[in-house]
């Protein structure tokens, strides 16, 4: 099988898996039908991918890792410029990172409603509290910078509930919202509620 042959087969997995995923949720999906749709054989499969899991992850991938990576860049921003953390004037900043977030989830929408209502049984069923879990951490971090300016200590528990509302608010908007405009404009009254909630509660 030439290069051109191999990119194409593997090219028409993905395709018919993300169908099937679509359709039947991780658990209930069949590599035989996917093989089936692909025109290929179950070897074939096994080629490019060890098993059901990894053909899965390979195609949530594709919106999980750069949702991740937008994250991680905007916290080391963060950390770097922490004479905008207690200001209003922050909320521009969320709203950069927002923008971004839904870019990225919206065209790949297919692949980010398959990780979210159709990932039970896989290895990245849990990708909403891993994500919840990696802003608690770095957002209790920045948390404890501002409590130090201001004298005060950090309120753990809204920094927790604030993080998983931040991530529940993409996950009801990208499963609701079907306009990646319209999207973008529920995200600046989302944002600014998150942002004033940070500004308010997360010090005692």
């Amino acid at each position: 099988m030439s290069t051109k042959e191999k990119e194409e087969t593997r090219a028409k997995i993905i395709a018919a898996a993300k169908e099937e995923f679509s359709e039947y949720g991780f658990e209930k999906s069949s590599l035989r039908r996917i093989c089936s749709k692909a025109g290929c054989t179950t070897g074939a499969i096994y080629f490019f991918f060890k098993d059901k899991d990894e053909l899965f992850c390979e195609i949530v991938n594709q919106v999980l890792v750069p949702v991740q990576q937008a994250i991680a860049e905007h916290i080391l921003e963060d950390k770097a410029s922490s004479d905008h953390l207690l200001a209003d004037s922050d909320f521009e900043h969320e709203i950069g990172l927002a923008d971004r977030l839904v870019d990225i989830l919206y065209s790949h929408r297919e692949e980010s409603l398959i990780l979210l209502t159709k990932s039970a049984g896989s290895s990245l069923e849990k990708a909403p509290d891993m994500c919840v879990a990696e802003l608690e951490k770095e957002y209790g971090e920045l948390a404890e910078i501002y409590a130090k300016q201001e004298g005060k200590k950090v309120d753990k528990y809204m920094v927790h509930w604030l993080s998983h509302l931040h991530v529940e608010a993409y996950i009801h908007l990208v499963t609701h919202e079907e306009d990646v405009n319209e999207a973008k404009k529920r995200t600046r009254k989302i944002m600014l509620f998150l942002v004033k909630g940070w500004l308010e509660c997360i010090l005692m």
